[in-house]
C-alpha cells in the first residue's frame, strides 16, 4: 500500500493487487464521525482525478478511516460561516457538487464501503458511487430538513434514480434513518454483510471487476450513464468504442482463450 496523496482529513490509497491496484479515497476524521468539511469536499476532485488518470487502477473505494463511520454528514460547525453570504454559500455548494460529481463522472468502477452511519452529506458521495456495500449496522438517512438546508438537485436526482421518487421524498420530508436493511430492500444499498466480513466481501467483489476487460466495464458505465440521462438512441461515441471492441485488444484475447479453454489475460487499461 502507498499513500499517493495526502490532506489533512483524506487521503488516497493505492493498494497493488494480481490483476490490478485498487485505490481507496480514504475519510479520516473519525473523532467527527467523519463529518465532511470544505477542505474534505475540496480535497475529492483532485484525488479521484489522480486514481482515474493511474493506468495501474482499475477500480476505486470510497470507505471511512474504521468501523466509526462511513460519513455522518457535513461538518455542520462550519454551517454559520458557510452559509454567512450567498458568495460562501455558493462556493460551499460549489465544492460539493463538484466532489459528488467527480465520482458519479469517473470512468472507472466506484464502490462505497459503508461501516456506520452514512448521513446528509456522506448520502451525496455514497449515492455518486457505482455500488454501495454496507455492513448490518449502517445507518442512512438525508436529514436537510432537520436543518433547513436544501439537498442538492444532482443528489436528489442520484438518490431518486436509485430507490424511486417516493422513498426519495420519504427521506427527504421526515429526515429519518432507515437501517441496512431497509436500505437494500430500496436499492440504497447494494449489499448487507456483517462488519467483520464487509471489508473481505468488497475486496472479493472488486478483485472480480478487475479480472474481467477493463474496456467492457468501461463501455458499460458510460452506457448506463447515457441511459440514465435520458438517451433513447446509442450516442456516436459508444458506437465507436463497440467497433472498436477488437481493436482494442481484450476481445482478441477473450476470443482466444475461450477457444483455448484458459482464463483470459486482459490488457487494456484506457
Amino acid at each position: 500500500m502507498t499513500a499517493t496523496e495526502t490532506s489533512r482529513h483524506i487521503r488516497l490509497e493505492t493498494h497493488p493487487g494480481g490483476r490490478g491496484a485498487v485505490a481507496h479515497l480514504v475519510l479520516d476524521r473519525p473523532e467527527k464521525r467523519n463529518a465532511l468539511n470544505l477542505e474534505m469536499w475540496r480535497a475529492i476532485p483532485p484525488l479521484v482525478a489522480r486514481a482515474e488518470a493511474d493506468p495501474a487502477v482499475k477500480a476505486i473505494i470510497v470507505r471511512g478511516v474504521d468501523r466509526t463511520a462511513f460519513a455522518a454528514g457535513a461538518d455542520i460547525s462550519q454551517f454559520r460561516e458557510r452559509f454567512r453570504s450567498r458568495e460562501n454559500a455558493l462556493a460551499y455548494m460549489q465544492a460539493v457538487n463538484g466532489a459528488a460529481g467527480s465520482l458519479a463522472d469517473c470512468l472507472k468502477p466506484v464502490i462505497a464501503l459503508i461501516h456506520g452511519d452514512c448521513v446528509g452529506g456522506g448520502v451525496e458521495l455514497a449515492i455518486a458511487c457505482d455500488l454501495r456495500f454496507c455492513s448490518t449496522g449502517s445507518r442512512f438517512g438525508i436529514t436537510p430538513a432537520r436543518l433547513g438546508i436544501c439537498y442538492s438537485m444532482a443528489s436528489t436526482r442520484r438518490v431518486s434514480q436509485a430507490i424511486g421518487p417516493s422513498k426519495t421524498k420519504d427521506l427527504l420530508f421526515t429526515g429519518r434513518l432507515i437501517d441496512a436493511a431497509t436500505a437494500e430492500a430500496w436499492g440504497l444499498a447494494d449489499r448487507v454483510c456483517a462488519p467483520e466480513a464487509l471489508d473481505r466481501e468488497t475486496a472479493v467483489f472488486v478483485e472480480s471487476i478487475c479480472r474481467n476487460s477493463q474496456y467492457s466495464v468501461r463501455y458499460a458505465k458510460r452506457a448506463l450513464r447515457e441511459i440514465a440521462a435520458g438517451a433513447a438512441e446509442e450516442p456516436d461515441l459508444l458506437r465507436e468504442l463497440r467497433l472498436g471492441a477488437y481493436e482494442a485488444g481484450d476481445l482478441k484475447e477473450g476470443i482466444a482463450a475461450y477457444l483455448e479453454k484458459r482464463k483470459p489475460d486482459f490488457s487494456w487499461n484506457g
